[in-house]
C-alpha cells in the first residue's frame, strides 16, 4: 500500500495543498516553509496515535482561523473491501476534518473543537453505510451514516514515522507503529507454529525432546519463580484478596484467578529490549547517547532493507542528523532501496546528499508564500535518457555539488570548473555573497548537459541564467586549408550545441555568451592544468572595474531576477 493522494487544507502554514507522491518523495525547502507540517498532517491520520480534541488548537488553524475547517486527506493505490449492515464499502482512504462548533451542541459550547475521522472512496468522497441491513428487493429509506475509521483500518495503514532526534524507544518491538514490530511480528507467527523440537531437561531430570515454544514456557515460568519474594507475594496475595471482596466473593468462592507474566504470551518478541554494552558496562539502547541511538535507528532501517520487507510507509525528518558524509551517503542508498522494494519513503532535508540531479522525480519542493500558504513543486515525469541519467549518477555520486540547485533561490548554470570557481569571486567583488542569497553556481560538466540542467531547473521554477562559451571562431585568411576545415567543423558542432541551449533556455535574455570564450575574455590559458590556478589568482582580489563587462553584467542580472 502507497499513498496515491495527498490533500490538506488550512492546517498550519498550509492553506491548500495537493500532491501525488512517488514511491520516494524528498521534500526540500527553505526553513519553516512547512516540509514538517506536512510529515506532522501524515502522521496524525495515519500515525500511531488517533486523531482526538485534544491534539489541537487555535495555532493548527490556517492564519490561527478555527471557523475555516482543517480538512487531512490520504487516498492509497489500493481499495480494501468491508460490509456493514449487508452493504459493500471500497474503503481507498480516510480524512480527517477538524472544525469548531459554531453553536451550543449538548455540552459542547460554541468554539470548541471537534474531529471526525472517516472513510473516503478512490475520488475523495465521504463513505456512507445504512443504519440497518438491507434487505433483498426491498429500497432502504432509512438513515446513512458515515464510516469512521476503525481500529482494523486504521492497523492496516503501514506508517513509521522517525523524527529528528531518531530516539530508539520509539523503534522498540513493542511499539505498535515501528520497523522492528513488523520484522518480529513475522517471527513471532513463525514461532507461534512452530513445530520443531528442542532438548531439555524434563521434571525426572532426563532429557527430552519439546517444542520449541513448550520449552520457552516452561523455563520462563521456572526462571519466574526467582524473582516471587515474601514481599513479592504479599503483593499479589493482596490484589487478590481485595479484588474478590470488592466482587463479594471470597476466595474459596471465586473463580477469578490474578497474577503476573513477565511477558506476553501471544507475542514474546514484543518485549524484547535492546542493550548496548561499552567498555564492560551494559545499558538500554533508550539510554545512550543521540549519534548511537541514531545509528541504532539506521542499522534497524538497513536491517529491514536487507530482508527485502515491503508495504511500509516511512517518514523521515532530515536523516542526515548525526551522520558523517559518507554514512549519510550510505543511508541514502539504504533509503532508495526501500522505496525500490515496494517500500513509500518520505524524507525532509537540507542536504545534498539526499536529493538526486538523476532523479529529479523524486524531489518536491515546497514554497511558501503570505498568500498561498506552503505549496508543492514536483514533476512526476522528466524526460532523461537512460544514459544520461546514469552519467548524471557517476558525476554526482561522490560530489553533491550539482544537487545543491534544488535548495537554491537562484542558479547560474555554467560549463565546467573554472567558472564555477571565478563566480563566486566576482560576486563577492561586486558585493554581493552568493551563500547568504542562496545562490548557487552548477558546474555543468560541459556544453551539452546544460539543456538538461535548464529542463530541470525550468520544471521546478527555479530562477537562472546560463553563462557559456560562444566557440564561434572567425575564419582567418591566413590560415591553411586544413586549420579553415577543422575549425568549420568545430563551429558546426558548437552552433548546434549553441542552439540546443537557445531551445531549452527559450527567452535567450538569459543566456550570456562569452565570445568566443571565457579564456579570451578573461585572458587566462586554455590549458585544463594551469587555468584554475590562474583564475584564481586574477579573480581573487579583483576590483570591481576590472571585471570584464560580460561576467559582471551576467552577475547582476541573475541578481535581480524576481524569486517566485
Amino acid at each position: 500500500m502507497k499513498i496515491k493522494k495527498i490533500h490538506i487544507e488550512n492546517f498550519r502554514s498550509i492553506k491548500e495543498l495537493d500532491l501525488e507522491p512517488g514511491s520516494m518523495c524528498i521534500l526540500v525547502g527553505e526553513n519553516n516553509s512547512g516540509k514538517t507540517n506536512l510529515l506532522r498532517a501524515l502522521n496524525l491520520i495515519l500515525g500511531e496515535t488517533w486523531p482526538t480534541e485534544r491534539q489541537f488548537n487555535e495555532d493548527d488553524f490556517w492564519n490561527r482561523d478555527p471557523s475555516k475547517a482543517i480538512i487531512i486527506r490520504v487516498i492509497f493505490d489500493e481499495e480494501k473491501e468491508y460490509w456493514f449492515n449487508k452493504f459493500k464499502l471500497l474503503v481507498a482512504g480516510v480524512q480527517l476534518t477538524v472544525s469548531v462548533y459554531k453553536k451550543k451542541t449538548g455540552k459542547k459550547t460554541p468554539g470548541e473543537i471537534r474531529t471526525e475521522f472517516v472513510c473516503v472512496d478512490s475520488k475523495g468522497k465521504v463513505l456512507q453505510y445504512p443504519a440497518e441491513p438491507l434487505q433483498v428487493g426491498v429500497q432502504y429509506k432509512g438513515q446513512w451514516y458515515p464510516h469512521r475509521v476503525s481500529s482494523e483500518i486504521k492497523e492496516s495503514m503501514p506508517f513509521i514515522l522517525v523524527d529528528i532526534l531518531r530516539q530508539y524507544e520509539r523503534h522498540t518491538p513493542g511499539g505498535r507503529w515501528s520497523v522492528l514490530r513488523k520484522l518480529y511480528s513475522e517471527v513471532n507467527v513463525d514461532f507461534q507454529r512452530s513445530t520443531d523440537e528442542v532438548q531439555m531437561i524434563n521434571e525426572t531430570g532426563e532429557k527430552a525432546l519439546v517444542k520449541r515454544k513448550d520449552a520457552f514456557e516452561k523455563t520462563v515460568k521456572s526462571a519466574y519463580e526467582f524473582v516471587k519474594t515474601d514481599y513479592y507475594k504479599k503483593i499479589e496475595e493482596a490484589l487478590v484478596r481485595n479484588t474478590l471482596e470488592q466482587m463479594g466473593l471470597t476466595p474459596e468462592e471465586g473463580s477469578i484467578r490474578l497474577g503476573f507474566k513477565a511477558y506476553d504470551p501471544t507475542n514474546v518478541y514484543k518485549s524484547l529490549e535492546l542493550f548496548v554494552e561499552q567498555m564492560g558496562v551494559e545499558v538500554s539502547a533508550s539510554e545512550v547517547g543521540s549519534g548511537l541511538q541514531s545509528a541504532v535507528v539506521v542499522g534497524i532501517f538497513r536491517t529491514y532493507e536487507e530482508l527485502k520487507k515491503e508495504g511500509a510507509i516511512f517518514a523521515i525528518e532530515e536523516p542526515e542528523v548525526f551522520l558523517h558524509p559518507q554514512k549519510a551517503r550510505y543511508f541514502s542508498e539504504i533509503l532508495e532501496k526501500l522505496a525500490e522494494n515496494g517500500n513509500q519513503v518520505f524524507v525532509t532535508t537540507h542536504s545534498p546528499i539526499f536529493v538526486k540531479i538523476y532523479r529529479p522525480e523524486d524531489v518536491c519542493l515546497l514554497r511558501r508564500t503570505t498568500q498561498a500558504g506552503t505549496y508543492p513543486i514536483r514533476k512526476s515525469k522528466i524526460e532523461i535518457a537512460t544514459t544520461t541519467r546514469q552519467q548524471l549518477r557517476l558525476f554526482t555520486e561522490f560530489d553533491a555539488q550539482r544537487n545543491e540547485l534544488f535548495f537554491a533561490k537562484r542558479v547560474l548554470l555554467v560549463e565546467g570548473t573554472t567558472e564555477r570557481t571565478i563566480f563566486p569571486l566576482i560576486a563577492r567583488s561586486l558585493g554581493f555573497d552568493l551563500n547568504r542569497e542562496g545562490v548557487s553556481v552548477v558546474d555543468c560538466g560541459g556544453k551539452t548537459k546544460i539543456p538538461l540542467f535548464v529542463q530541470i531547473v525550468t520544471a521546478f521554477s527555479i530562477p537562472f541564467i546560463v553563462v557559456v562559451d560562444e566557440d564561434i571562431h572567425k575564419i582567418e585568411t591566413s590560415w591553411s586549408t586544413e586549420k579553415v576545415k577543422k575549425v568549420e567543423e568545430n563551429n558546426k558542432k558548437h552552433k548546434k550545441w549553441n542552439e540546443d541551449i537557445v531551445q531549452a533556455v527559450g527567452d535567450t535574455g538569459n543566456i550570456f555568451w562569452l565570445k568566443p570564450h571565457l579564456e579570451s575574455i578573461a585572458n587566462l590559458p586554455q590549458s585544463e592544468q594551469t587555468k584554475v590556478d590562474r583564475a584564481i589568482e586574477k579573480f581573487s582580489s579583483i576590483e570591481k572595474l576590472d571585471i570584464p563587462k560580460e561576467l559582471s553584467d551576467a552577475i547582476i542580472f541573475l541578481m535581480n531576477i524576481p524569486l517566485g
